[in-house]
């Protein structure tokens, strides 16, 4: 019996696994001829065209793939350490060395790449035969011996040589079948990729199937890309584990298994994807939702969607990327979507990936030609002029289900994150990035209401980093607290779900039997001002956290309430960036403690604050401004100046560039006013309007502000 709708795994899996169960239609009728994992024949052959006609690129990319096949050297060996290796992972030196013989021997008729090829494979098959243990990780092990095999077998090979390497691709399928990551996160998507390479590979339709379908692993079902595509990307375009970084790295892989199926006579770059509804058994996250169909389009948009106006990022969430520039770290992914898509904000962003100048083939070969990629991709990536594009900032649109760009101000309501841009034509206007979403990722910080902002060109505020990742010791106990972040902190302790201070820094909220969610309450955009407020009332049981932002070109304005049911300790935090500097009188020292996160501030000293209003100036590199603080709460209010941690082999910056401003009360309002330039300064008051409201009067230059701040709804400007 089959179904008009998806069925899940939860219900019939005997169903779902069938190879004539297809609603998708991603399955090929049958397969071209080899090859299709890396390239097509064809591809290699206008590749070959190119280097003949001298375009710059390809001369320097088949440099370059020459080099790294070292014909002169002896193939790399084990160390003599007893034996084989315990797991796949010593192998990839001679898959990856196999797999540039093999490519470079399609594009120079060079035999002598072809014998090093398969003489690497050989080995590798050897040694992969006597593998003790496998992770199930060896997913670049599994992409490289396709791509080598599949090349390589674009020529007949003799029998011996062809069943002991399609034997290799065998035990490396049933090797990634020991992970135990099986659903909904980035391992998942990486392991989905090699097995589909092994089965593109072999012609294995059945596997091919399992990749997108999922199938009955041993002790649990895994998951296939379909659910990546319905699920995982968001109804905003994000992916659901927060960061741009995994994001990147999650939307690199499904592009790189698109291309295999494209290569395959399957075409899935312009399908619209049913939006999940429901869990489908094994869900690690709450991302149902809404009704609707989505394309691969919107993980595109999220990345252009998720920058500041000259690319920059905020780094929360364990992301590694700085900047839009780096999107071509994992793959090259604006290029595929401008040859796809002809959008001409992903022209944009390929010009600012290439420093700003559109990419030409008589220049030096851009990013996504160079480095890491040099050597490889100048086969695939086949245009080598560009256009200017156009910003992606400029225009009104929605992105997926739920995203909305306006008046050059984004909002991402799954995910949980807005950021608003004063000026989206000008790279130094001020802007921020305010995160509220749920913690339903191990990834994710213990940061609710977190803010960044942006001014001057770069990055004022920070989020923590540690230089050894996830195995600093560090990273447990400064990056997992929300000491650490741009936010509020109670008690000293991190928010729910890391305040039982345990010893794992993969905690999310699915494990425990309470959620993370924040509320959106407002999101105002237009030419003269843009405004978000947000709430939690989840993260510190008895706590409600409220954060209303508004930005103009000229000065921010950031207001945050807390009410809690009994007296607290409250600490405002902001984080500089590392060359950020205030300008105070020295103060008296004061100890922070020992508590998580705390125990990593130095340096900390305290400020008489006297007025009600406590005036910093403060220096950013070249750039000057100045933030007035205020609190209101209990007596003996503080404002402490520290310092945070530096990633290992890095000294401490000269002048304290953290910023606490702690009280011990029940309720309390932290109000900040950024100013953004050295000219005449802002000055602000804080009245209260009625029971439940504020009213904000700004005195900025010759012009005056005033702005109604209710305890519920919108922002609205009272003067002028």
């Amino acid at each position: 019996m089959m179904y008009p709708d998806p069925i899940t795994p939860r219900a019939f899996p005997e169903i779902l696994s069938r190879l004539d169960y297809d609603p998708f239609h991603v399955m090929p009728d049958s397969l071209p001829a080899a090859p299709r994992v890396f390239a097509t024949a064809a591809q290699i052959e206008r590749a070959r065209q190119r280097i003949q006609d001298g375009i710059r690129a390809d001369t320097e990319g088949i440099r370059q793939l020459l080099e790294s096949c070292r014909l002169a050297e002896p193939l790399p060996t084990y160390k003599d350490e007893g034996g084989p290796p315990d797991w796949g992972g010593p192998l990839l030196p001679w898959l990856n060395l196999a797999f540039r013989n093999a490519l470079a021997a399609r594009l120079t008729g060079d035999d002598r790449h072809r014998q090093r090829a398969l003489a690497a494979m050989r080995l590798a098959a050897d040694a992969s035969a006597r593998v003790s243990r496998w992770t199930g990780h060896e997913h670049n092990e599994a992409i490289a011996a396709a791509r080598a095999y599949d090349l390589l077998a674009a020529s007949p090979l003799n029998p011996d040589d062809d069943n002991a390497l399609r034997g290799m691709l065998w035990l490396f399928h049933d090797g990634l079948d020991h992970l135990d990551h099986r659903a909904c996160n980035n391992h998942n998507v990486m392991n989905a990729t090699g097995r589909l390479a092994i089965a593109v590979a072999l012609g294995h339709r059945q596997w091919i199937h399992d990749a997108f379908y999922g199938y009955g692993s041993p002790g649990c079902w895994r998951y296939g890309l379909i659910h990546t595509l319905r699920h995982d990307f968001l109804a905003d375009g994000m992916q659901w584990e927060g960061s741009t970084g995994y994001h990147q790295l999650v939307l690199g892989l499904v592009c790189e298994c698109f291309r295999m199926m494209e290569r395959c006579g399957v075409e899935l770059w312009r399908r619209e994807w049913p939006q999940s509804m429901k869990d489908e058994g094994f869900d690690e996250h709450r991302g149902w939702g809404p009704k609707g169909r989505k394309s691969l389009t919107a993980a595109f948009d999220a990345l252009l969607y998720q920058a500041f106006a000259n690319g920059d990022y905020s780094r929360l969430h364990d992301s590694g990327e700085k900047n839009l520039r780096e999107t071509s770290c994992w793959c090259a992914l604006f290029n595929m979507a401008w040859e796809i898509y002809g959008d001409a904000r992903y022209a944009w962003a390929l010009r600012q990936i290439n420093g700003g100048t559109a990419a030409r083939a008589d220049q030096p070969p851009p990013p996504w030609l160079s480095g890491h990629h040099a050597g490889l991709e100048f086969v695939r990536i086949e245009p080598r002029d560009y256009p200017d594009g156009e910003s992606p900032f400029t225009s009104d649109r929605a992105f997926s289900l739920a995203g909305r760009h306006v008046a050059g101000c984004s909002l991402f309501p799954i995910h949980g994150a807005a950021i608003l841009r004063a000026d989206p034509a000008d790279l130094k206007a001020p802007g921020i990035h305010l995160y509220w979403g749920r913690h339903w990722s191990g990834h994710r910080s213990p940061a609710a209401l977190h803010l960044d902002i942006h001014a001057f060109g770069r990055l004022l505020t920070n989020t923590p980093f540690v230089s050894l990742g996830y195995r600093d010791p560090r990273h447990l106990t400064w990056n997992r607290t929300t000491i650490a972040h741009n936010t509020v902190t109670i008690d000293e302790a991190p928010m729910f779900p890391y305040d039982a201070e345990g010893d794992s820094i993969w905690e999310y909220d699915l494990w425990r039997d309470s959620v993370s969610d924040g509320a959106l309450e407002a999101f105002q955009a237009s030419p003269a001002f843009s405004a978000v407020r947000v709430s939690n009332d989840n993260v510190y049981p008895g706590v409600r956290l409220e954060r209303s932002v508004l930005l103009t070109r000229s000065y921010l304005l950031d207001i945050y309430r807390v009410t809690a049911d009994r007296e607290r300790q409250m600490d405002w935090a902001v984080h500089g960036s590392a060359d950020l500097a205030f300008d105070v009188p020295r103060g008296e020292p004061v100890d922070l403690g020992t508590r998580r996160g705390y125990r990593h501030l130095s340096r900390a000293v305290r400020q008489e604050t006297g007025a009600e209003w406590s005036v910093l100036p403060y220096r950013a590199g070249d750039a000057e401004g100045q933030v007035r603080l205020w609190m209101r709460g209990a007596p003996g209010m503080a404002l402490i100046l520290a310092t945070d941690p530096v990633p290992e082999g890095q000294e401490l910056p000269p002048h304290p560039s953290t910023l606490l401003l702690r009280t011990r009360a029940a309720e309390a309002t932290f109000a900040a006013i950024w100013s953004f330039g050295a000219g005449e300064p802002v000055t602000v008051a804080i009245r209260q309007h009625d029971a439940e409201s504020l009213q904000i009067d700004v005195v900025s230059g010759q012009t005056r502000h005033a702005w109604h701040l209710p305890a519920a709804g919108e922002v609205r400007a009272l003067h002028p």
